[in-house]
């Protein structure tokens, strides 16, 4: 398809989640698929996007917190729309990586979670998740079950970064060799480095490609 029709679907599809515009987002997904646009791509470059905007209106205190949700919503709604064609065309690409996700104690935020979470599945990943406000024991006992290779934790809260260093401390007393990754509004590369965390992904999109690179540090050590 032509370049100039793939970049006016991704254009709506953010104009859409901007708008929190429930009922446009399912046909504008469709018409994404219709025209033969890769429905990763269309998550990435629209509605992950979108919420990448919707990030920014929030920082310049334009967007409140019942907006953000309300966006957040539509995005979901659009991604589940597309989910369906991600998995018949990645089945192939499965990996065979667990990522153990949650939201640090003391913060109950969910949506970068919540999206971090749909874009490792979609990208392959085993994705378990604990929730929010996450104590290190809960994080510790399901990783005692088995089958976890990275821990994902979230915190949009600068006062909670004591929580996640608590979190990666106490679980690299029993699995010194268990990887993290963190994300969240109150993180930057430095503040990773300094909680102990073995990468950083400031939106959805960036956690698949560290994820991945773990994965593959992994595999090939």
């Amino acid at each position: 398809m032509k370049d100039a029709r793939k970049k006016e679907i991704f254009e709506l599809l953010i104009k859409a989640v901007v708008e929190y515009d429930e009922e446009s987002i399912d046909e504008l997904c469709r018409s994404a698929v219709e025209n033969q646009i890769d429905p990763q791509e269309a998550i990435q470059n629209g509605l992950s996007r979108g919420m990448h905007k919707v990030g920014e209106l929030y920082d310049r205190q334009e967007f409140g917190i019942p907006e953000v949700l309300l966006c957040a919503d539509v995005f979901t709604r659009g991604a589940e729309v597309l989910k369906p064609f991600i998995q018949e065309t990645a089945s192939s690409e499965k990996l065979k990586c667990t990522v153990l996700i949650g939201t640090v104690e003391g913060d109950i935020h969910s949506i970068g979670k919540n999206m971090v979470k749909f874009m490792l599945g979609v990208g392959g990943f085993n994705v378990f998740d604990l929730g929010e406000d996450v104590p290190a024991q809960h994080f510790i006992d399901r990783i005692k079950q088995g089958n976890v290779d990275i821990v994902a934790l979230s915190t949009m809260m600068t006062t909670t970064l004591a929580s996640m260093k608590s979190i990666i401390d106490e679980i690299k007393i029993l699995f010194p060799d268990m990887k993290f990754m963190v994300g969240g509004a109150s993180l930057t590369n430095e503040s990773a480095e300094k909680v102990g965390a073995d990468g950083y992904a400031e939106n959805a999109t960036a956690a698949v490609k560290k994820a991945k690179q773990i994965a593959g540090a992994l595999k090939a050590g």
